[in-house]
């Protein structure tokens, strides 16, 4: 199945990204799965999950880097059981669009809640990243009320470009 085109006004409130040139590994996420981000958001990853973890909050690595491939397939699946294009695109970006094609993106989750749910929200590990985030370049991207059009996503954050022109 061909993925339908993105909506005309979505490359206005949806920046496109492309995918990284370069990657390094920074561990396994929650399903074991080896995870690569690019390299300052790697060494800022680490830093931050360390700094988290000296005090007892434990940051979990949901994902980092996806590809175009892996972006089409999870759009492809969720066209597959009956959703439509317009309801997929608040809930994940279309293929292109990702930032986590860039290697900066990281889905965090909490030993205290389902991941990838808004009830990370109400987590230790949320607060913590609120108040200390900022520190090693990281922001939330999906703010309740956000520009882009994507539901709220309290466990994305990325690394933003200007850290990276800097590190």
């Amino acid at each position: 199945m061909q993925l339908p085109p993105p909506p005309p006004d979505y490359e206005k409130r949806m920046p496109r990204h492309d995918e990284a040139p370069r990657l390094c590994g920074v561990g396994t996420d929650i399903f074991g799965r080896e995870v690569r981000l690019s390299p300052e958001a790697a060494a800022a990853w680490l830093a931050m999950q360390g700094a988290a973890e000296d005090i007892g909050v434990r940051l979990l690595l949901v994902s980092g880097f996806r590809g175009l491939e892996k972006q089409t397939e999870i759009v492809r699946r969720k066209l597959e059981v009956g959703m439509m294009l317009e309801d997929i695109l608040k809930v994940s970006a279309y293929p292109g669009y990702s930032e986590h094609h860039t290697g900066r993106a990281v889905d965090i989750g909490s030993p205290d809640c389902a991941h990838l749910t808004e009830d990370f929200e109400k987590t230790g590990e949320f607060a913590w990243l609120t108040a200390h985030a900022v520190r090693f370049g990281f922001s939330l991207s999906y703010p309740r009320v956000n520009v882009h059009g994507i539901a709220f996503e309290p466990w994305h954050w990325c690394l933003s470009d200007r850290r990276q022109s800097h590190a």
